[in-house]
């Protein structure tokens, strides 16, 4: 009996320091690259929600393509407050995005990809998906 009371102790010791172990505070967890863009500043998504008028979206990162890239444009709108809503609903459906001012406009797009093939790959996806607006932008566009 004293045998098995020290087995059911040293799994219990064992289990303490395996889940001890794995978890880590929130200061020493890396900062979050939740859209695939991040410059270490905060955007609105960021802020808690009681600081956000409940009414809106959190905003979606905003970013810049290469020249050398190809991207998939979800959408274009003369509004950046409707183009954080798309933002928005790509990322419930778990799409990493970025939206992108072009002339007076706010593109949404997806990814940065130095090749056609790839590009078009996710276009298919996103129809998929239902946003069957999305187009491919070549580079320089």
């Amino acid at each position: 009996m004293r045998n098995f009371q020290k087995q059911i102790l040293l799994l219990l010791m064992l289990l303490f320091f395996a889940i001890g172990g794995c978890v880590k505070k929130a200061e020493e967890q890396p900062p979050t690259n939740r859209d695939g863009v991040s410059d270490g500043s905060q955007d609105r998504a960021d802020t808690p929600s009681e600081e956000r008028p409940p009414d809106r979206p959190p905003a979606a990162p905003k970013g810049e393509v290469g020249r050398n890239e190809y991207t998939i444009q979800v959408g274009i709108f003369d509004r950046p407050e409707a183009a954080d809503q798309l933002a928005y609903e790509l990322r419930a459906k778990n799409v990493n995005n970025f939206t992108q001012k072009a002339g007076k406009r706010w593109r949404v797009c997806v990814g940065r990809y130095y090749s056609q093939d790839r590009a078009d790959r996710r276009l298919r996806q996103l129809i998929d998906m239902g946003f069957d607006k999305a187009v491919v932008i070549a580079p320089e566009q």
